[in-house]
């Protein structure tokens, strides 16, 4: 979901891994309104629940640099806040031609359902070259989570309370570097625990009262009702399963080529778009149909579903659609010289690279 790294060669493992957690971001969201009563599909999502996110945020701090040169300005403009732009408009429309009024997130400030991710991804970025300059940044960024969680004033509005909540593993994914997959003498290193966090995780899944709000990064320690020690030591719970388990994960699926690295490269267009494959599957009555089924026929259809709208918004022609309709037009609008990478450079260097060429 984050933008295609700087250099030319594609990194497989990490391509490979992205496409398995874009799947898991759509099946995820595809199931969501319907775990409420369903303990079967509350687990499963637990389960995904309990570590995609905070490895989205990770690789994506893989290819993050330490530094804003007017160029990577330009990649923010054209990776994060074009599509955020162009997308919270389109859902908003949505919205309003569906229900005759704008969404609820528009009343909480808050960018539309998924495209959090694009707002916090936004402020990480911009955050990084402070907190790389810092002594110990994941151990800041921790505490600082920790201690913004106790506010009732940071939750929904302008993803700030996932920004600060998932911002450890955007540094931590930083501190790692886009090589963390390909050492094969890291395997199990990262493997032996996940297999214990694993096994604590199925814990939770076995009981029907765990709280799954705490997996959203969205809520208080208030709305949780534990704010106090307690609370705060369940987070760093939460924060190193996730961590243990997110990492023994994807170095299983960095062990081979799946063959899922077209999906990967263009995993992007999979966040903006299922949306609204979503809302076209609801408002046509399909998701209760689904999930009026018994257990192994929903599970399947809602496999078979997420992987059907994976494959169709991976596809190259939604990318070119996508680009030649949408963001090109709104990049070329925001941006100041979209397309010439000489004018993006510094005036004293663009000055000099016209020397040279008169």
């Amino acid at each position: 979901m984050n933008p295609t790294p700087p250099s030319s060669k594609r990194n497989i493992p990490i391509d490979n891994i992205k496409a398995v957690l874009i799947f898991m971001v759509v099946f995820g969201h595809l199931i969501e309104l319907h775990i409420g009563n369903d303990h079967f599909l509350r687990s499963i999502w637990i389960a995904i629940y309990a570590f995609h996110m905070p490895m989205f945020a990770l690789v994506s701090g893989m290819f993050s640099k330490a530094s804003l040169d007017e160029r990577q300005i330009g990649q923010l403009v054209k990776n994060i806040v074009a599509p955020l732009i162009a997308f919270e408009v389109l859902y908003e429309v949505v919205e309003c031609l569906l229900h005759g009024e704008l969404s609820i997130y528009s009343g909480l400030i808050a960018p539309y359902w998924m495209l959090w991710y694009l707002l916090s991804l936004l402020s990480w970025r911009l955050l990084l070259p402070l907190f790389a300059r810092l002594q110990f940044p994941v151990v800041l960024s921790l505490i600082l989570a920790l201690v913004t969680t106790y506010s009732e004033h940071i939750g929904y509005t302008l993803s700030l309370s996932r920004t600060f909540m998932f911002f450890p593993f955007f540094l931590l994914g930083w501190k790692f570097g886009s090589g963390l997959f390909l050492s094969e003498k890291k395997s199990w290193l990262l493997i032996n625990p996940g297999i214990v966090g694993v096994a604590i995780v199925a814990s939770f899944l076995l009981k029907s009262d765990f709280d799954y709000r705490w997996l959203y990064g969205s809520f208080s320690l208030h709305r949780l009702q534990m704010a106090n020690l307690t609370g705060t030591a369940y987070q760093l719970l939460q924060y190193g399963l996730s961590t243990v388990i997110g990492l023994a994960v994807l170095n299983l699926l960095a062990r081979r080529d799946w063959g899922l690295a077209r999906i990967g490269q263009r995993s992007i267009y999979v966040f903006l778009w299922h949306g609204a494959a979503l809302i076209a599957m609801e408002e046509f009555g399909l998701l209760n149909s689904i999930f009026q089924m018994e257990d192994t026929a929903a599970l399947l259809l809602s496999l078979t579903s997420s992987a059907v709208i994976v494959w169709l918004c991976s596809h190259p022609r939604c990318e070119s659609l996508t680009q030649k309709i949408i963001l090109r037009p709104l990049t070329w609008f925001i941006l100041r010289y979209p397309d010439n990478p000489e004018e993006q450079q510094s005036p004293v260097l663009a000055e000099k690279v016209a020397q040279q060429k008169n």
